[in-house]
């Protein structure tokens, strides 16, 4: 999540943070028959006092404790042998974490109290309030991002101040633990302290938790990310899996822990563009209101893959904007249709009773013409070309974009109370957005927001069993409840409500 950095400036950085937590590396490991035995000094003796036993499947499914008297392990615990329905739930919610990176970790063996991670496709934009609102299911958001143009009053409004008091941001009443906002600009002027404040603040928020379930967000990581990359975005994962074995060690392995985050991330060096020329040489002009045919909004708010247009002319300043370089394809509607724009054509998305078609009389902007010849001859495309949702959103897992025409649909179509007049989405290597922003980090080393692979898809790993490969946002937490052996329509609410620290200003919390 990117934001100005206004509260930051005049927050400052904080001091004296030690950071949590700091669950051992193993003394040594070794072979008893089919298992891997890892030994650890929990307390500073060069003695082993904790066991963790991983099976042929790679995951660790049982741990011991040393007996006070003789120092040897007292009989083991089996974490699959703990019914679900009676541990506390923990899930943590990471900002911007792209699938590739926790299957890389997972892949060498970090993460292994957990089953492996499945891929997790969040809506488009890939931003934070919108997917996490999918993920916790709390409805639409206003807007793309927290400063957003209301036709109504035809002017700009909310931004950092909206920000601040979380008016884009229905899911945080989810949130059993989230930082103040006060910080978040410190997610980008010094993430790391930020990032181990917080999980401090975690570790403390679960520790008063004894059943049910518990939500909890990280905004540093997001910082972590930009400023970092992919390496940044490592070291953070490999402190988080620390926190879950610290987790799991305090509680004798009686809690489920669950893993997510609210979106992928591109791991390249981004620049800042602009579309004034592109727009002024197609005959329009960028404003803060609509009061001349010619006049455009454009939404400048974080750094970020996409860019959000208010226009009365959707057609032609989709048509324009096609011709900057950065810019992969522009949508609008069009009737009862969306139109995806590219400087060579265009292709048309409409809705069915069964599913969407895909036309492309002139473009093929998604590149989905050799996908939909498969379906068709899977049968997956019905007579008058609606494509089966599930059929098309297996298929397109691995896509450049993956289920495009869904989350494109949506991003007009529900995900917000005021969706924009036109989208586009730019190119990895590009970003639109806040002009300060940019100048106060001074540069971009990842981002998100476009609907490519990278930024759309994320992850969710999880304690509870073994997940589907894919899933979209929505369907985590329902899988998850079964999971649990909960109907989730009748599931007990999670333990949240939003903490003081999550509202106050610096000095007050």
């Amino acid at each position: 999540m990117l934001i100005g950095l206004a509260a930051a400036v005049s927050a400052g950085p904080s001091v004296g943070c030690s950071r949590e937590p700091c669950f051992p590396e193993p003394l040594r490991m070794h072979q008893e028959q089919h298992e891997t035995v890892f030994e650890f000094d929990t307390d500073g003796d060069r003695q082993a006092d904790f066991w963790q036993y991983q099976g042929r499947d790679g995951r660790k499914h049982a741990l011991a404790y040393a007996d006070a008297t003789s120092g040897q392990p007292q009989p083991r615990i089996e974490l699959d042998a703990l019914a679900a329905s009676e541990c506390p739930h923990f899930l943590i919610a990471l900002d911007g974490v792209p699938f590739e990176l926790v299957e890389e970790l997972y892949n060498e063996g970090c993460f292994r109290l957990f089953h492996p991670p499945a891929r997790v496709i969040c809506c488009f934009p890939a931003m934070t309030d919108l997917a996490l609102s999918e993920l916790f299911h709390t409805g639409p958001c206003r807007a793309y991002q927290a400063l957003r143009f209301d036709p109504r009053a035809n002017r700009l409004q909310a931004g950092t101040a909206g920000y601040l008091k979380g008016d884009n941001s229905p899911w945080l009443a989810k949130m059993a633990y989230r930082c103040s906002f006060w910080r978040d600009g410190q997610a980008y002027l010094d993430p790391q302290s930020l990032f181990d404040h917080e999980l401090r603040g975690i570790m403390r928020t679960f520790r008063q938790i004894d059943r049910g379930e518990a939500y909890a967000y990280s905004v540093g990581s997001a910082g972590l990310g930009t400023r970092g990359g992919r390496a940044a975005i490592l070291k953070y994962l490999r402190t988080v899996d620390r926190l879950c074995e610290q987790i799991v060690y305090e509680r004798h392995g009686r809690v489920k822990l669950t893993l997510s985050a609210d979106h992928g991330h591109n791991l390249v060096e981004n620049r800042r563009v602009s579309f004034r020329q592109v727009l002024e040489a197609g005959g329009y002009r960028l404003a803060k209101s609509l009061r001349k045919p010619q006049d455009v909004v454009a939404i400048s708010y974080g750094l970020v893959t996409y860019a959000a247009f208010f226009t009365p002319n959707p057609a032609g300043v989709a048509a324009c904007l096609t011709n900057h370089a950065d810019v992969e394809f522009a949508c609008y509607r069009d009737g009862d249709a969306l139109i995806v724009s590219t400087a060579s054509g265009h292709a048309r998305i409409t809705r069915g009773a069964s599913g969407f078609v895909y036309d492309t009389p002139t473009d093929d902007p998604l590149r989905l013409g050799p996908i939909i010849e498969k379906l068709q001859a899977d049968g997956a495309v019905a007579a008058g070309g609606e494509l089966d949702p599930a059929a098309l959103f297996a298929a397109t897992a691995l896509h450049d974009y993956p289920d495009p025409l869904a989350r494109l649909w949506g991003a007009f179509h529900g995900l917000v109370d005021e969706p924009p007049d036109v989208i586009v989405n730019l190119r990895d290597g590009a970003c639109h957005g806040s002009r300060f922003f940019h100048f106060m980090i001074g540069s971009v080393d990842s981002t998100h927001g476009s609907l490519n692979r990278l930024s759309s898809t994320t992850f969710v790993l999880s304690m509870l069993g073994e997940l589907p490969p894919t899933l979209r946002s929505a369907d985590v937490l329902p899988t998850l409840a079964r999971l649990r052996g909960l109907d989730r329509a009748a599931a007990p609410s999670p333990r949240w409500g939003r903490s003081l620290s999550a509202v106050l200003p610096p000095g007050r919390r």
